[in-house]
């Protein structure tokens, strides 16, 4: 049997059907692996939903879900372990050109917090809110407990050594190094990554902006060294554990 043009086998013990993609990410897709690689190999180099849909000669709708399941793929990568050793933490707000208040406490603008550890690593999620809870949540979920963090005066970090990480912060106001207490390694990411996002795609929704974040970061950490367009393939097409409904 072929199942959307792929040869589908049955077991003879259950019955059950399947194929080469069954318990994968891709289980159930329509769309040639050929059409699949390619997305994968244009993700790798930067591209728009619309830019994509015009190389595969898809609907902007399949484009934007296939766009949609290699960021998630990424994150789910980036996430497989915690950041350890000495990081720096800073956050910043991400969002259209609005008159008013920029910076800490702007209106119509997406909260995200970044950590870079002092050997490059990045990892930037969305926060809701800043909220003192929040933060100890998002720390002890991605941090090993231990680790060195460097961070400004922001009151928010004041309860960072009762949670279990060494802490040393900086007063912006008064200087932005000393010695290796700074955050310049974060703050650089975000002048890279906001441009970035201006010039790629024409507004980012804040549903879907952790999506885009972590495509950013995963081309970050991985660099120039590794294959992008290989990781994502190989994640998609990984055999999950969980059997699909019949």
């Amino acid at each position: 049997m072929l199942e959307h043009g792929r040869p589908e086998y049955r077991c003879k013990d259950c019955g059950y059907h399947f194929s080469l993609l069954t318990r994968t990410d891709l289980h159930g897709s329509r769309l040639p692996l050929t059409k699949w690689a390619l997305a994968a190999a244009l993700v790798a180099v930067g591209i728009s939903s619309r830019q994509l849909a015009r190389e595969l000669q898809v609907s902007q709708r399949i484009a934007w879900s296939m766009l949609a399941k290699f960021r998630k793929t990424l994150q789910d990568h980036q996430l497989l372990h915690k950041l350890r050793g000495s990081v720096e933490v800073d956050e910043t707000y991400i969002g259209g050109r609005v008159k008013g208040k920029h910076g800490r406490g702007a209106a119509h603008k997406t909260i995200v917090i970044g950590f870079r550890t002092r050997t490059g690593r990045i990892r930037t999620m969305v926060m809701p809110q800043i909220k003192t809870h929040d933060m100890y949540r998002i720390l002890t979920q991605h941090i090993v407990r231990g680790s060195r963090l460097y961070t400004d005066q922001y009151f928010i970090y004041d309860p960072v050594r009762r949670w279990g990480f060494r802490h040393r912060r900086l007063k912006h106001t008064e200087r932005f190094v000393r010695g290796q207490t700074h955050t310049q390694g974060i703050e650089g990411y975000w002048g890279h990554l906001k441009p970035m996002l201006m010039a790629r795609h024409r507004s980012v929704s804040p549903k879907y902006l952790q999506g885009y974040l972590a495509e950013a970061d995963a081309k970050h950490n991985l660099g120039l060294k590794a294959d992008l367009t290989a990781l994502i393939l190989q994640r998609l097409v990984t055999t999950r554990s969980v059997l699909p409904s019949k």
